[in-house]
């Protein structure tokens, strides 16, 4: 695939060069950062009307996991450094990149290690983790095999996607066939991955690392939509509420799996399930980047006071911030995301006032208009919002969600009649 649909603003030779890929809204934040640090900044994107391309001083029009191009443009544009933010697909090509030109980087086998979630589970069992069965398959005959060794019910996904694209659950081996096909239609090397599920509690983590050096940072409570069977976050509230020793159990097996990873330097974003009557833990994934829904960006800062986007600019650019955990704040922070029907919206009250809101740090409902057409749900893509907020105390927080979910009102009318919001 070509390079195409460049398009430029002034170009400063004196200025040192950034590729960001993405240019989706969460990498938004990203780029203004290094714009306001006087970076020349370079967004790669697949095409699309994405806001990144509105906000950078130059784009190409890329799949960003085309990294032998990616890798041609670097050289062509004499970069400082090239990174990426809240997108697992475009970590592999950012560190192959940086690899292959001698900038800053995490190494390209310690990215695939943590966007491959096979190559994660078999890290969990190097370390002190305990992991549930596991197999990957690349077609239906290895499939149904590694399904019929391990016991019901499943998860399958595929190995390599985010977003909860292709991921399902298998109550019974009839629902395989459908449940595999979905799954590695999302895989860019046609594999997936099938686990034992795991009865547990979802906790977020986010953290840092310099100089191989890990710190977590703030740890959450996640939860997902209750009315639909795709695994999709509707609200992450940090801090947990966790009981302390299993607190410190899952911080200490996150700090030791990214250590056994070999990250360098950067964000991290960890998923795991809790069983709180025995205490076993399981990890969903860990990525080399900052969570999704603006959690990086927004969320780590708001909680606990840390720049990590800051950082992680400075460290792809060559340069040597100090890090330590001298200015940490304990506050809270959190997103809340909702689903609407498939339908045409009908009703719309509140929005200006969520938006004014105290305690609401950036409400995302551009989207949400009368007469527009909601899709039926697929994904996490599916989700509206988000909305997020800051509060010193998570109980003051979880008040201002509940004012803002009295405040909006959105119908939808339906094919089944009118509908309103899902939270």
């Amino acid at each position: 695939m070509q390079p195409s649909g460049v398009h430029e603003y002034i170009n400063n030779p004196m200025k040192k060069k950034l590729i960001i890929l993405g240019a989706g809204e969460n990498q938004v934040p990203i780029i203004d950062l290094a714009k306001q640090k006087d970076y020349y900044t370079i967004a790669i994107s697949i095409d699309g009307d994405y806001p990144g391309f509105k906000h950078c001083d130059k784009k190409y029009i890329m799949d960003v996991r085309e990294k032998e191009y990616i890798l041609d443009i670097a050289r062509k544009e004499k970069i400082t450094g090239i990174l990426t933010d809240q997108t697992d697909i475009a970590v592999p090509t950012a560190a192959y990149v940086a690899e292959k030109l001698g900038l800053p980087g995490i190494g390209y086998e310690c990215a695939l290690s943590f966007t491959n979630k096979f190559k994660m589970r078999e890290s969990c069992e190097k370390t002190k983790i305990k992991t549930i069965g596991f197999r990957r398959a690349s077609n239906y005959k290895e499939a149904d095999k590694a399904a019929r060794e391990l016991s019901l019910p499943l998860i399958i996904k595929p190995v390599d996607n985010q977003g909860s694209r292709g991921v399902g659950k298998v109550d019974r081996y009839s629902d395989l066939k459908e449940k595999f096909d979905r799954a590695i239609k999302y895989s860019s090397t046609g594999t997936v991955i099938i686990e034992e599920f795991f009865q547990g509690r979802e906790i977020v983590i986010e953290g840092f690392s310099k100089d191989y050096k890990f710190h977590n940072l703030i740890i959450g409570d996640s939860e997902n939509f209750e009315s639909i069977e795709m695994f999709i976050p509707k609200q992450r509230i940090f801090p947990t509420t966790l009981n302390s020793e299993i607190k410190a159990k899952v911080l200490s097996a996150n700090r030791g799996l990214v250590e056994k990873l070999g990250l360098k330097f950067g964000i991290t974003h960890s998923e795991f399930l809790v069983n709180e009557t025995n205490g076993d833990i399981c990890l969903i994934e860990i990525a080399a980047r900052g969570g999704g829904v603006f959690i990086s960006s927004d969320l780590i800062p708001l909680a606990c006071g840390i720049n990590v986007n800051e950082l992680l600019i400075e460290l792809s650019a060559g340069g040597n911030p100090d890090f330590d955990m001298k200015g940490y704040v304990e506050a809270s922070s959190g997103y809340v995301c909702f689903l609407l029907p498939e339908g045409t919206i009908t009703k719309v009250e509140g929005l200006e006032e969520v938006k004014k809101l105290p305690g609401v740090h950036r409400a995302c409902l551009a989207n949400i208009q009368l007469g527009i057409k909601t899709p039926c749900l697929k994904d996490k893509t599916s989700r509206l919002g988000p909305i997020l907020v800051s509060a010193e105390n998570r109980n003051k927080l979880l008040d201002i969600i509940q004012e803002l979910k009295t405040l909006l009102k959105i119908e939808v009318e339906t094919s089944n009649g009118t509908r309103g919001i899902m939270w």
